[in-house]
Protein backbone atom coordinates (compact mmCIF):
# COMPACT_ATOMS: atom_id res chain seq x y z
CA UNK A 1 0.00 0.00 0.00
CA UNK A 2 2.57 2.46 0.98
CA UNK A 3 4.65 1.81 -1.98
CA UNK A 4 1.75 2.33 -4.45
CA UNK A 5 1.26 5.54 -2.21
CA UNK A 6 4.33 6.30 -3.74
CA UNK A 7 4.17 5.40 -7.23
CA UNK A 8 1.33 7.99 -7.21
CA UNK A 9 3.23 10.88 -5.83
CA UNK A 10 6.04 10.27 -8.12
CA UNK A 11 3.11 10.47 -11.05
CA UNK A 12 1.98 13.17 -9.72
CA UNK A 13 4.72 15.05 -9.36
CA UNK A 14 5.53 13.63 -13.38
CA UNK A 15 2.42 15.25 -14.43
CA UNK A 16 3.01 18.78 -12.50
CA UNK A 17 2.85 22.04 -14.57
CA UNK A 18 6.38 22.55 -12.52
CA UNK A 19 7.80 19.27 -13.67
CA UNK A 20 6.65 19.94 -17.19
CA UNK A 21 8.20 23.43 -17.47
CA UNK A 22 11.40 22.64 -16.02
CA UNK A 23 11.86 19.81 -18.55
CA UNK A 24 10.96 22.25 -21.24
CA UNK A 25 12.79 24.90 -20.18
CA UNK A 26 15.99 22.06 -19.38
CA UNK A 27 15.49 21.01 -23.32
CA UNK A 28 15.51 24.77 -24.42
CA UNK A 29 18.86 25.27 -22.74
CA UNK A 30 20.75 21.93 -23.88
CA UNK A 31 20.69 24.00 -27.24
CA UNK A 32 22.68 27.11 -25.78
CA UNK A 33 26.07 25.63 -24.90
CA UNK A 34 27.75 28.58 -23.08
CA UNK A 35 24.37 29.19 -21.22
CA UNK A 36 24.02 25.40 -20.35
CA UNK A 37 27.66 25.68 -18.73
CA UNK A 38 27.19 29.10 -17.20
CA UNK A 39 23.93 27.35 -15.13
CA UNK A 40 26.04 24.51 -14.33
CA UNK A 41 28.85 26.77 -12.89
CA UNK A 42 26.46 28.46 -10.73
CA UNK A 43 24.55 25.95 -9.71
CA UNK A 44 27.81 23.93 -8.88
CA UNK A 45 28.96 27.12 -6.67
CA UNK A 46 25.21 28.08 -5.09
CA UNK A 47 25.53 24.30 -3.58
CA UNK A 48 29.24 24.37 -2.60
CA UNK A 49 27.88 28.12 -0.60
CA UNK A 50 24.73 26.07 0.78
CA UNK A 51 26.83 23.24 2.03
CA UNK A 52 29.58 25.50 4.14
CA UNK A 53 26.50 27.41 5.61
CA UNK A 54 24.73 23.76 6.26
CA UNK A 55 28.11 23.22 7.92
CA UNK A 56 28.05 25.83 10.47
CA UNK A 57 30.85 27.93 8.73
CA UNK A 58 28.64 30.74 8.16
CA UNK A 59 27.51 32.77 4.89
CA UNK A 60 30.88 34.11 3.36
CA UNK A 61 30.27 37.41 1.79
CA UNK A 62 33.00 37.30 -0.83
CA UNK A 63 31.33 34.13 -2.17
CA UNK A 64 27.45 35.74 -1.92
CA UNK A 65 28.38 38.68 -3.69
CA UNK A 66 30.39 35.87 -6.35
CA UNK A 67 27.04 34.16 -6.69
CA UNK A 68 24.87 37.21 -7.10
CA UNK A 69 27.17 38.63 -10.06
CA UNK A 70 27.18 35.36 -11.90
CA UNK A 71 23.08 35.38 -11.27
CA UNK A 72 22.55 38.36 -12.95
CA UNK A 73 25.48 37.43 -16.13
CA UNK A 74 22.96 34.82 -16.29
CA UNK A 75 19.62 36.53 -15.94
CA UNK A 76 20.50 38.41 -19.16
CA UNK A 77 20.14 35.10 -21.15
CA UNK A 78 16.63 34.10 -21.27
CA UNK A 79 17.21 30.81 -21.61
CA UNK A 80 19.10 30.23 -18.73
CA UNK A 81 17.03 32.78 -16.86
CA UNK A 82 13.79 30.56 -17.21
CA UNK A 83 15.97 27.44 -16.49
CA UNK A 84 16.81 28.95 -13.17
CA UNK A 85 13.52 29.84 -12.59
CA UNK A 86 11.55 26.48 -13.76
CA UNK A 87 14.56 24.51 -10.94
CA UNK A 88 13.61 26.95 -8.73
CA UNK A 89 9.99 26.09 -8.71
CA UNK A 90 10.45 22.40 -9.00
CA UNK A 91 13.14 22.26 -6.36
CA UNK A 92 10.68 24.06 -4.09
CA UNK A 93 7.71 21.29 -4.78
CA UNK A 94 9.96 18.52 -3.73
CA UNK A 95 11.28 20.55 -0.51
CA UNK A 96 7.21 21.06 0.39
CA UNK A 97 6.48 17.33 0.03
CA UNK A 98 10.04 15.92 2.08
CA UNK A 99 8.77 18.38 4.56
CA UNK A 100 5.47 17.19 4.82
CA UNK A 101 6.49 13.79 4.93
CA UNK A 102 9.34 14.57 7.28
CA UNK A 103 6.86 15.77 9.80
CA UNK A 104 4.32 13.33 9.30
CA UNK A 105 6.81 10.83 10.83
CA UNK A 106 8.83 13.26 13.00
CA UNK A 107 7.35 11.34 15.92
CA UNK A 108 9.16 8.21 14.86
CA UNK A 109 12.36 9.54 14.82
CA UNK A 110 12.88 11.49 18.00
CA UNK A 111 15.10 8.84 19.90
CA UNK A 112 17.95 10.91 19.31
CA UNK A 113 16.29 14.31 20.74
CA UNK A 114 17.13 15.37 23.99
CA UNK A 115 15.46 14.75 26.53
Amino acid sequence: MIYDKAHDLAQALKLSEEYRSFLTAKEALSGDTEAQNMVRVFLAKKMEVEYEVLGGKGEDQAKMEQLRRMYDLLAHKSKAREFLEAHARFQRIMADVSKIIGEAVAGGLDIFAKG
